[in-house]
C-alpha cells in the first residue's frame, strides 16, 4: 500500500479529517504502518487474518487503558470492515519516545533498571488480572484447538515433502499434543512482548508507554515471561528479565520447561509458519532442517513426554 492509497482509505471514513501530512512507517507480515500529521499511528492489516487481530485489538486496548499502570495506544480512528470481526485499519494516538533498545538499556543505573522492572511488572500483574467485559471472538486461545490446527496444516502441505519415518514422528508429537491434558493460569495477555515494546523518553528518564498489542489474546500467562526469555538480544538482558520475574512473584522453574519444549517444537512450528504465512523460503529451510528427523524427538517424546510445556 503507498501513501495514496492509505489516505483514500482514511478519508472515506473521516472525510473532514485533516491531513497535513503522512509517513510509511514499515510493514511486517500482517501490517502496513503509516504515521499522520505527526500525531497518529495507522496500521492497515495486509490479509484476512491480520485484519481480525486488529480487530481485537483495537478493542482490548479500548478496554484496558485506564485499567492498567503504563500507558498503552488510545484508539482515535476505525476503518470499518464489510466483514465480520475486521477492520480495515486503526488509528491510534503516537506514543512518544524510542524504543529501549540494548543499548539504550545498558546506559541506566542499576537502580533505575530496578524501578523499571517493578514497572513492567506491576504492569503486567494489573493486565493479567483484567478481566473484559465484552466477548471477543477468537481471542481466547485453546491449546488443543491450536495443536490440531497446526497439525492438519502440516500434514497437508509437508508430509508429501517428508519421508515416512519423520511422518510418524510429526504424528506421535501431534498425537500426545491433542490428548494431553493442560494445566495452566488462563488470562489476556500481551502475546508478543519484548524490549521494542517499550518506549522510553530519554530526557524525563521514564517509561512513555507500551506499543503492538496485534497478539494480544486470553491463554497461558507463561507465554508472556517466555516471550521475554527470548528477548535478551533486544535488550532485555537475562538479569533484566529475572528481576521482572521477582517482582512479578514468579518463578522461573516451568518457564525454563516451556521455553525447552519451544526450542523442539519451533522445528514443527517453522514449518507451518511458513505454510500459514506463504514465506517460501522458510517452508522449504523447514522441511531440509527435520528431512532426516526431528532434533529432540527422544528427549521430549520418547523418554519423557514434555507436550505439557507446549506453548
Amino acid at each position: 500500500m503507498d501513501k495514496l492509497e492509505a489516505v483514500k482509505q482514511i478519508k472515506q471514513e473521516y472525510p473532514d479529517l485533516m491531513i497535513e501530512e503522512i509517513e510509511f512507517l514499515g510493514a511486517g507480515y500482517d501490517s502496513e504502518a503509516f504515521l499522520l500529521n505527526q500525531a497518529y499511528v495507522f496500521k492497515f492489516p495486509r490479509h484476512a487474518r491480520a485484519a481480525r487481530n486488529l480487530y481485537k485489538e483495537a478493542i482490548v486496548l479500548k478496554e484496558i487503558k485506564d485499567k492498567v499502570p503504563l500507558k498503552v495506544p488510545a484508539i482515535c480512528f476505525i476503518g470499518t470492515s464489510d466483514q465480520p470481526n475486521q477492520l480495515t485499519f486503526a488509528g491510534h494516538e503516537k506514543i512518544e519516545g524510542v524504543p529501549l533498545d540494548a543499548e539504550l538499556l545498558a546506559t541506566l543505573t542499576n537502580e533505575r533498571k530496578e524501578q523499571m522492572a517493578k514497572e513492567l511488572a506491576a504492569f503486567f500483574k494489573a493486565l493479567h488480572k483484567i478481566e473484559l467485559s465484552t466477548q471477543i471472538e477468537g481471542l481466547e486461545v485453546n491449546k488443543k484447538v491450536k495443536a490440531a490446527y497446526e497439525y492438519e496444516i502440516i500434514k497437508k502441505a509437508a508430509y508429501p515433502h517428508l519421508k515416512e519415518t519423520v511422518q510418524h514422528q510429526i504424528d506421535e508429537v501431534y498425537h500426545q499434543l491433542i490428548k494431553q491434558d493442560f494445566q495452566y493460569q488462563k488470562c489476556l495477555i500481551h502475546n508478543d512482548f519484548g524490549a521494542s515494546n517499550v518506549y522510553y523518553d530519554q530526557a524525563a528518564d521514564k517509561i512513555c508507554g507500551l506499543i503492538d498489542f496485534g497478539d494480544v489474546a486470553i491463554y497461558d500467562r507463561d507465554m508472556e515471561f517466555v516471550c521475554l526469555m527470548y528477548d535478551y538480544e533486544e535488550g532485555f538482558d537475562q538479569e533484566f528479565v529475572q528481576k521482572v520475574l521477582t517482582y512479578y512473584g514468579l518463578d522461573s522453574a516451568d518457564l525454563v520447561n516451556k521455553a525447552n519444549f519451544i526450542d523442539f517444537y519451533g522445528q514443527l512450528e517453522n514449518v507451518y509458519l511458513g505454510i500459514e504465512f506463504d514465506m517460501k523460503d522458510l517452508f522449504e529451510e523447514s522441511i531440509a532442517a527435520i528431512k532426516d528427523g526431528l532434533y529432540g524427538y527422544k528427549e521430549n517424546i520418547l523418554s519423557e513426554d514434555r507436550t505439557k510445556y507446549y506453548l
